[in-house]
Parts: C-alpha cells; sequence; structure tokens
C-alpha cells in the first residue's frame, strides 16, 4: 500500500473557501482533501486545512498563487 505524506497548502476559517481552493486544485488534477472541513455549529471557529501530497506541494502553491494576482 502506497502511503500519501500530505502537506498542508493553506489555511482558512472559510469552510467554502477552502471547498473552491479544492475544486481548483482538482480541475488541475491536483489531489486534495480537507481537513476540518465539517466543523457543524462550529464553523469559522477551527481553521480548515487543505492539504496535498507532498509532490504537489509547489504546482498547488503555483496555482493559489496565481488566484491570489486575480
Amino acid at each position: 500500500m502506497n502511503d500519501v505524506n500530505w502537506t498542508e497548502v493553506m489555511t482558512t476559517y472559510d469552510e467554502s473557501q477552502a471547498e473552491v481552493i479544492k475544486i481548483a486544485l482538482a480541475e488541475e488534477d491536483i489531489p486534495c482533501t480537507i481537513e476540518n472541513a465539517h466543523q457543524g455549529g462550529f464553523t469559522g471557529v477551527f481553521q480548515a486545512r487543505v492539504l496535498v501530497p507532498e509532490n504537489f506541494v509547489h504546482a498547488a502553491k503555483k496555482l493559489l498563487e496565481s488566484h491570489k494576482e486575480t
């Protein structure tokens, strides 16, 4: 079995923003998962962590930077 080393590329208190980022990464064939996504009644209290496999970190950060500039 191949263990994936998930690495954080961003955090946000906005679960919707994390989901949009996940979709954008998926469109570029970058695997992604969100940690702490379903916070129930505590939305905005805990940070959602956007994670990608270690070998996709550079591509993910490049994509995130390009979206910041727009």
